[in-house]
């Protein structure tokens, strides 16, 4: 065999790697940076174990939610912390009371992200924030494998098409795994974000990256409590990407997870546009937009109650400006022109080549400084 799917519509969850019982599985990287897996034919036993754990080709039961909601931490200086209300921080602390595992996104050495495993208070707070980025998934399936033999609950928080692949693999150990997954936009490569940034940057020892900070968009590069890199959306190159949808995966362009029905327990978001007038708290210190999906997801709504604030809502409300909640961002002409430019002229010269307002409003800019620094390193 030499092929589990196409790899266009692939999410890059990993599951066929971590399933393959002869490790005939690897991946490589694609022109833009992402993960795609390559077998080895010469080890290959042909079970087809990474064609059945696959979910692009066994995509699981998604589910409408049975409850929005408007929901924000009571704690204000740790909702501050958080990256929209903090209520993952909420549900995952209750977890680790409770004796369970966590696992998540965080930042790691070398300005890579990968999911890791959480035991303490401690060590979850490398998983707050938001994370532009798609992480890696290899070797967490063996680890929530182990947690699952060993009777402890499992709480795992990632974008649908990672929720997708725990749920394939572990649906007869459904009772202890509580799934939380997050309203996405789309996922860049972690080659794409190290690509923009400067080399001295790439050679520091920081621990943390944050793409925001609480509603306001700020990138910024930290060691410590220190900040040794930061850029404002409006002068970072990586975040209008982002956005504007430039370099995603091929399959987020299609993402059968954008839409109404939910693949997780637990969907987590923000709740952009809400209503200001219906909500007792500033807005701007973060308000979650909290998807209840399932009976589980029930049951772990009710546990976290008396350390959180909710307000019912009508799904429209939520759709209206989480528009990933009902369709996939589509491929564009920008994105189709960047992947042909980026292998040949790099990250900088094929954002301004794909985005060529920046180039204008880049020298609007210099000409009102007389001259001065360039809108974006």
């Amino acid at each position: 065999m030499d092929k589990i799917c196409d790899e266009k519509k692939c999410f890059g969850c990993a599951a066929c790697i971590d399933k393959c019982p002869v490790s005939c599985i690897h991946f490589e990287q694609n022109t833009v940076g992402h993960f795609v897996p390559k077998i080895d034919t010469t080890k290959c036993i042909d079970c087809k174990s990474c064609v059945k754990i696959c979910p692009v080709n066994n995509l699981p039961e998604q589910k409408y939610p049975v409850e929005v909601l408007a929901a924000w931490r009571k704690s204000e200086p740790i909702r501050i912390k958080s990256s929209s209300g903090g209520l993952a921080t909420v549900l995952s602390e209750y977890v680790i009371n409770n004796g369970g595992i966590v696992y998540g996104a965080s930042f790691v050495s070398g300005f890579r992200f990968n999911h890791i495993r959480c035991t303490t208070h401690e060590e979850l707070d490398a998983l707050r924030g938001s994370k532009y980025v798609q992480s890696n998934m290899r070797g967490i399936y063996k680890n929530i494998s182990n947690d699952l033999k060993n009777g402890l609950k499992v709480l795992f928080i990632g974008t649908p098409c990672q929720v997708a692949g725990i749920k394939n693999a572990f649906a007869n150990h459904d009772e202890n795994l509580m799934t939380i997954d997050l309203v996405c936009h789309g996922v860049p490569s972690n080659a794409m974000l190290q690509a923009s940034l400067p080399k001295r940057i790439l050679n520091s020892d920081a621990d943390r990256i944050d793409f925001r900070e609480s509603t306001r968009y700020l990138f910024s590069v930290k060691k410590g409590d220190l900040t040794i890199f930061e850029r404002p959306l409006n002068r970072d190159y990586y975040s209008k990407g982002f956005f504007v949808g430039l370099f995603y995966r091929d399959s987020c362009y299609i993402c059968p997870f954008a839409q109404s029905r939910r693949i997780g327990d637990i969907t987590l978001g923000d709740f952009w546009g809400i209503d200001r007038s219906v909500v007792p708290i500033d807005p701007k210190t973060g308000i979650s937009l909290f998807l209840v999906n399932t009976t589980k997801g029930q049951k772990l709504y009710k546990e976290i109650l008396p350390e959180i604030g909710t307000i019912v809502r009508p799904y429209d409300e939520a759709i209206q400006n989480n528009k990933q909640l009902k369709s996939p961002k589509p491929a564009s002409f920008r994105s189709r022109l960047f992947r042909i430019l980026f292998p040949v002229l790099g990250f900088k010269w094929s954002i301004r080549l794909s985005i060529p307002e920046i180039i204008v409003k880049g020298l609007f800019v210099k000409s009102q400084r007389g001259g001065g620094e360039e809108m974006i390193d």
